[in-house]
């Protein structure tokens, strides 16, 4: 695991996310600029504070088992990362000192399936670098 495609894969994530939050939550009260500013600041912080060192205990966690076959790995890797973003998403709540209310699946569902996407979009950005990189070292 490479901590440099890791920061990458970060940056990347907090830029994806941001716009494809922004798209999904704009509506007529508040513009896209607005968004893009709220989710820029409490994206970088939850995606560097939470995201990157749950990617990082996963990732170690899936390399101690020795998988047979690509595709169970995989499906693996991104079931475990959309697992994250919602344990990311509940850390974020009692951090922020939800209490009763997390349980109130109503009231976080919302946030929730926004920490599966952000944590999915890592993934993805993180799969498609590590291939990237693996075929510029071959070119070397």
């Amino acid at each position: 695991m490479s901590m440099e495609r890791k920061l990458i894969t970060t940056v990347l994530t907090i830029i994806c996310f941001t716009l494809a939050a922004s798209l999904i939550s704009m509506n007529e009260s508040y513009s896209f600029d607005f968004y893009i500013i709220i989710y820029l600041v409490y994206a970088t912080l939850l995606i560097l504070l939470i995201g990157l060192p749950l990617s990082i205990l996963l990732d170690d966690l899936l390399l101690r088992i020795k998988f047979v076959n690509h595709v169970l790995y995989l499906s693996t890797r991104i079931l475990g990362y959309a697992c994250a973003g919602v344990l990311g998403m509940y850390i974020y709540y009692v951090v922020m000192g939800a209490g009763e209310e997390i349980l109130n699946f109503k009231e976080t569902s919302g946030m929730t399936l926004f920490g599966i996407l952000a944590a999915i979009l890592f993934v993805l950005i993180d799969m498609g670098l590590e291939v990237l990189l693996k075929l510029r070292r071959r070119k070397s």
